[in-house]
């Protein structure tokens, strides 16, 4: 009786020796890497978009208006000077923490250069032109 379970033990840990042998292979490859990268930042953050589709749904954001051009304003996370909730920025923190993000940009909903209210923290995702939202938050 102790051999059939000895020996699915043993199977057990060669698949995790295995597994693990595999993460550091494609830790090597940076495709591979990359991959990973997309799959954990859609799964932990939703859709990737491109900076254009971004900016289309932050200005999508705001109602539409006779005679207004809606649009989004990107500025970098490091020199926006508007109030951040603490929330939002445990949010951003536990992104940056995570290293699957090359950087970060506050996108604000505009009528034409005009801020509005509602910014966004957007994130790209490293080694690549794609880009997710972290969290947005009212003024």
């Amino acid at each position: 009786m102790a051999e059939p379970y000895a020996a699915s033990t043993a199977a057990d840990h060669t698949a995790t020796d295995v597994a693990a042998r595999l993460r550091a292979i494609r830790r090597r490859l940076p495709g591979q890497v990359q991959r990973e990268r997309i799959e954990t930042a859609q799964i932990l953050y939703g859709p990737l978009y491109s900076l254009a589709e971004v900016r289309m749904r932050v200005a999508e954001a705001l109602p539409r208006r006779v005679g207004f051009v809606r649009g989004a304003a990107l500025e970098s996370i490091e020199t926006y000077t508007g109030p951040i909730p603490d929330e939002a920025l445990l949010k951003w923190d536990d992104a940056v923490q995570s290293g699957l993000f090359s950087r970060f940009m506050v996108a604000t909903p505009t009528y034409y250069s005009e801020r509005q209210v509602d910014p966004w923290i957007i994130g790209e995702v490293d080694g690549t032109d794609r880009w997710v939202v972290i969290t947005q938050w009212d003024v």
